[in-house]
């Protein structure tokens, strides 16, 4: 009987110590990104949908948008499939794990939106913010990895019509929480391999 009680007492703990964040605990390398929200006031949840990139900017419910050049020697793009976003760093800097020189930047732009750079070009414009990223472990069941900005907050902005679950949402990383329309969100990574695409357009 003790020993059985012995077990049941050494149970929580052994729990609480596989889900309390530890020094270096965040994996490296590649990972991906998806929107978590547990609703306080609304019914709009989400439980991992993938943050995508597209046309600069990201997007959850619209798909990847990525690009590899066809007919150069030594390239074979059917190693990139540009079917996910995959991301790199995430310890004050953030970039998109790409294979096309010079890499693309992430950032967020003086409105807001978070962004990144066009290949073959380090152009953002004034204001933007590139530093403060990071990646940390919870202390929440199952230990995510969380991904945020140093006095930011993430919110997901509604892009045409549709069952709230389903529309398109920009996603912004905001100081303050407050952007009318918007949704407050969490943001949590996943380990991944990449790159996935060759550049992301």
């Amino acid at each position: 009987m003790r020993a059985v009680a012995t077990l049941f007492a050494c149970a929580p703990a052994a729990l609480a110590a596989a889900i309390t964040p530890r020094a270096g605990s965040v994996p490296e390398g590649p990972w991906t990104a998806g929107v978590w929200r547990q609703p306080v006031d609304d019914d709009v949840f989400f439980s991992g949908n993938a943050i995508n990139a597209s046309g600069g900017k990201f997007w959850v419910n619209r798909g990847t948008s990525a690009y590899c050049p066809e007919g150069i020697e030594g390239l074979d793009c059917t190693l990139y499939p540009g079917s996910r976003t995959v991301f790199g760093g995430g310890n004050n800097t953030v970039s998109l794990d790409v294979s096309v020189p010079g890499g693309q930047q992430v950032y967020v732009a003086p409105d807001g939106a978070l962004s990144y750079t066009t290949a073959h070009s380090a152009f953002m414009p004034n204001g933007s913010i590139v530093t403060g990223f990071s990646r940390t472990r919870s202390e929440s069941f199952g230990a995510p990895v969380n991904w945020g900005m140093d006095g930011h907050s993430w919110l997901i902005c509604p892009v045409g019509e549709g069952e709230p679950r389903e529309k398109t949402y920009q996603l912004f990383s905001l100081a303050g929480n407050q952007k009318e329309g918007c949704l407050l969100t969490g943001v949590r990574t996943y380990t991944s391999s990449g790159p996935d695409a060759w550049q992301y357009a």
